[in-house]
């Protein structure tokens, strides 16, 4: 099909459960409509911290353009306000080279401010402002018993990819271990690991068990979300091309 860009006020944004499919579906819409993604994930605009924070590989970035990644070292500063204003300049020019901005990623917060174009003229308190954009918006929700499932895989994969040794290097070099434990999840449980404090059996049995309780907050959340396409249906998530052409389907007739 002939790639066709939103005018310049639509964006599309991809949220949803971990491991759900949000970075391979917004490559693939990326690739089907002319996009450029914007990542809207707190832990992926770290620089090495790769694995543990399943961000997207180079190969897979090499399939679309992606954007707010590895833009702070470890250690340095990144909150929600900061990442709003990177954000709104980053679809500002992916609308100006004529393509469409995709979010994509797991970080409720981050997506929400850019949905709802929150006021952080008081940071404590953010008041939502009117929003700045037409968007399309689909959240992945699988059901547990597959999610389960799929976060095991995945996080068996990622010790095969060299999770573990990628929290080792970035401890030896001099990363604060406070710092990654604050990360929660990923990083918590592997510098806990690494530091002696859990056996191998705890780990890898604690990583699926804090990785669900992470998926139902999300669950929580963005079930809350306003005006939001949700993909609950378990046939979607056992074959990815019937998601994609849900996906599909629904960003078409939001182009149209």
């Amino acid at each position: 099909m002939a790639k066709k860009a939103p005018p310049k006020n639509r964006i599309i944004s991809i949220v949803g459960l971990t491991a759900s499919g949000k970075s391979w579906l917004g490559i693939q819409l990326a690739n089907l409509f002319n996009g450029e993604i914007i990542s809207t994930d707190s832990r992926q605009v770290y620089k090495r911290l790769d694995i543990g924070s399943a961000k997207v590989t180079a190969e897979e970035q090499s399939m679309a353009p992606h954007h707010l990644l590895d833009i702070v070292e470890p250690m340095g500063t990144m909150d929600v306000f900061t990442f709003q204003k990177l954000a709104f300049d980053k679809i500002d020019e992916i609308h100006a080279r004529g393509k469409t901005p995709i979010l994509v990623g797991g970080t409720g917060l981050y997506s929400r401010s850019i949905i709802e174009n929150y006021n952080f003229a008081d940071k404590a308190n953010p008041t939502q402002g009117e929003r700045k954009y037409d968007f399309l918006q689909i959240a992945l929700l699988p059901p547990r018993e597959w999610l389960e499932s799929t976060i095991a895989k995945r996080n068996q994969l990622r010790y095969e990819m060299g999770m573990i040794n990628e929290t080792r290097e970035l401890l030896a070099s001099g990363v604060d271990h406070k710092w990654l434990r604050k990360l929660g999840l990923d990083y918590q449980l592997t510098t806990e690991y690494v530091m002696g404090e859990l056996t191998r059996t705890e780990f890898e049995s604690w990583h699926v068990i804090r990785t669900m309780q992470y998926a139902k907050r999300q669950r929580t959340w963005f079930k809350r979300e306003r005006d939001t396409i949700f993909l609950t249906d378990p046939d979607l998530f056992n074959n990815p091309q019937k998601l994609l052409n849900t996906a599909k389907q629904l960003t078409e007739e939001f182009i149209k």
